[in-house]
């Protein structure tokens, strides 16, 4: 298996022909207003299902085998382009990706971001944006009621539309606000992330230091609505919700190598008809930017964040994670990049009586390398281990056994013309 893991695609091996069988200088650069993309990439998983070491695989999966490999191949799309004050930008691409083993959950992915970053005057600026993102849902969440499995393919579409303000009104003093809605939803039915439209407002006030250190407040009010429900009284499965926040966010440049980037908020959600799947709590972000040599740069970030994930023995998770990220740049061609992610994750919220409530630690480790031959090639490779322990490791527990170790290797090449 590891013999074909390194083995190039037959899309891989293609563009590498095409790449060296056309002189660099034909190629457009990174910094045109115009570009198109073309890449390719194979990636071998171990664990593809995120299953515990005693899962039954037959039972579970229908065939013995619980590894696969994915060959992705995309195409894409990239305008940015200034008009006096105006500017505009298009990034759209086609993702195409296909497993060898488990070839139904083949799927085609059409992601795009459009933004128009206008400017009234000097002093009066905002963004107008579009953008959708589509993925195969995780198959370490993507569990039924009573956390089991699965074994289908669900594509969740996540499309959001923002439109912003920023008004500089003197002396360092800005007014913020804007409007925005937020679209989910899944090929498959789902209730722990059910389909939902959330739209709402916020306003603000930011205040920036003539060094460009900034502070803001921002309140935000948001509805929700669940798209196909009724309310399911046996589930307590609701028709919509209402959300508000509230943040703190402040940009701190330290020195000249190192930044604070943080913010803390309060955030309330409260449902249309069961008070049961409400919550309520802190969140908030830490990010420390450190860049001791021209060579290394180094982000840490401590997170806090509250999820929906509506199942009857939760209504919501409390992620705290912790994250290190140190990127080398070896040279003008080479880079390389160590990630560490540790998150434990406590649910919340339970419709029925459980013994214990769940909690889950989950670890991600990444070595990933780019190079960069020529302005316009880049090859790039990863190597992933992930692992997830839980309180609800024995299969005889309601929750089934949750815990897996999975890892990945990835090799690709992107081309820019």
């Amino acid at each position: 298996m590891l013999i074909k893991l390194y083995t190039p695609h037959k899309g891989v091996t293609a563009l590498i022909v095409m790449a060296l069988a056309v002189s660099d200088s034909a190629w457009a650069d990174a910094q045109d207003a115009l570009n198109y993309s073309l890449g390719t990439s194979v990636r071998f998983e171990d664990n593809l299902f995120r299953l515990p070491d005693s899962a039954n695989t037959v039972a579970t999966l229908g065939k013995s085998q619980r590894s696969d490999q994915v060959y992705t191949t995309n195409a894409g799309i990239k305008i940015d382009k200034a008009y006096s004050l105006q500017r505009f930008q298009v990034d759209a691409g086609i993702v195409d990706n296909r497993y060898k083993t488990y070839d139904d959950l083949d799927y085609t992915a059409f992601n795009y971001r459009a933004a128009w970053l206008w400017r009234l005057t000097p002093n009066i600026s905002g963004t107008l944006q579009a953008d959708q993102q589509q993925i195969l849902n995780n198959f370490a969440d993507y569990r039924d009621a009573n956390n089991l499995l699965i074994r289908r393919r669900s594509i969740q579409t996540n499309q959001s539309r923002v439109f912003n303000v920023d008004a500089l009104v003197g002396g360092g003093l800005h007014l913020l606000g804007g409007i925005s809605e937020f679209r989910s939803r899944n090929s498959q039915t789902f209730n722990a992330v059910g389909n939902y439209i959330q739209t709402g407002g916020e306003l603000g006030i930011k205040y920036v230091t003539p060094s460009e250190n900034s502070i803001a407040l921002i309140q935000r009010a948001s509805k929700g609505d669940y798209q196909g429900r009724i309310a399911d009284v046996l589930n307590q499965l609701d028709t919509g919700f209402e959300q508000r926040e509230t943040e703190a966010k402040v940009i701190w440049h330290l020195t000249g190598k190192s930044e604070i980037d943080a913010r803390l908020g309060y955030v309330d959600r409260q449902h249309d008809h069961f008070s049961s799947r409400d919550y309520d709590g802190v969140t908030g972000r830490l990010d420390y930017n450190w860049t001791p040599t021209d060579k290394l740069r180094i982000n840490t970030s401590l997170t806090r964040n509250i999820s929906s994930y509506q199942q009857v023995i939760n209504s919501y998770y409390v992620a705290d994670t912790f994250s290190i990220s140190p990127v080398w740049q070896v040279d003008a061609k080479v880079n390389v990049r160590l990630s560490y992610d540790y998150s434990q994750r406590d649910y919340f919220g339970a419709i029925v009586a459980i013994p214990e409530k769940r909690k889950d630690k989950v670890q991600s480790l990444l070595l990933a390398a780019e190079w960069q031959p020529t302005r316009t090639i880049t090859v790039n490779g990863a190597l992933q281990h992930e692992a997830r322990n839980s309180n609800f490791n024995n299969p005889g527990n309601a929750g089934g056994d949750l815990g897996y170790d999975a890892n990945s290797a990835t090799i690709g090449i992107q081309l820019l013309f």
